[in-house]
């Protein structure tokens, strides 16, 4: 069984403004997430409205072009089916709880078995977005990150998802497609001039 890393709601969202996405106070969000964190199993947390779970999620550019992955129905997340998606991420598990920063440790996990990137030039947490308009998102808050990239970017789970790149005008033309966080990443990062 599943466990996954989560924060008591009302805790994490005394912390952040009202809007979906914040790039304020991202220090404060991440230490409080280090030191008031547990573990519940994911079946109940993925349910449970007193806790989020926290997601790294982050964004692959190289060369002004962004990696946008298709979700595709093998994919465990079952409301995110056919959705296009800007993030690679996934839940930080109690095997991480052991790193010197469980939240990069499992950020770089997850980015490790979603996608193969030949050289990671950088990686910079750009915003965290809490967005609760139903569904998947009531029970999952992200630490967004932008990872920029140099040679080959694949897929590793080929049968989960599969994954192109985007000019910012296409992911404008996309963004009807993308799934909800897809959409405030776009608006509130990319076209807000944050990265």
């Amino acid at each position: 069984m599943e466990h996954v890393l989560v924060v008591d709601r009302k805790e994490l969202e005394a912390l952040l403004p009202p809007a979906p996405f914040t790039t304020e106070n991202m220090e404060t969000i991440r230490r409080f997430i280090l030191e008031h964190h547990f573990f519940m199993e994911r079946e109940k947390a993925e349910y449970d409205d007193t806790v989020k779970q926290i997601i790294p999620y982050v964004i692959v550019r190289q060369e002004g072009k962004y990696f946008l992955l298709r979700r595709l129905k093998k994919q465990t997340e079952a409301r995110l089916h056919d959705k296009l998606s800007l993030g690679v991420g996934g839940h930080i598990n109690p095997t991480e709880e052991t790193a010197e920063d469980p939240l990069e440790a499992g950020l770089l996990r997850e980015l490790d078995e979603e996608v193969a990137v030949e050289n990671v030039v950088s990686l910079t947490a750009v915003g965290f977005l809490n967005e609760n308009n139903g569904g998947v998102s009531d029970y999952h808050a992200a630490l967004v990150c932008l990872l920029e990239a140099e040679g080959e970017v694949t897929v590793r789970e080929t049968e989960k998802m599969s994954g192109s790149w985007a000019t910012v005008q296409e992911l404008q033309e996309a963004l009807p497609y993308l799934e909800t966080w897809s959409q405030i990443v776009v608006e509130k990062v990319i076209l807000a001039g944050v990265v």
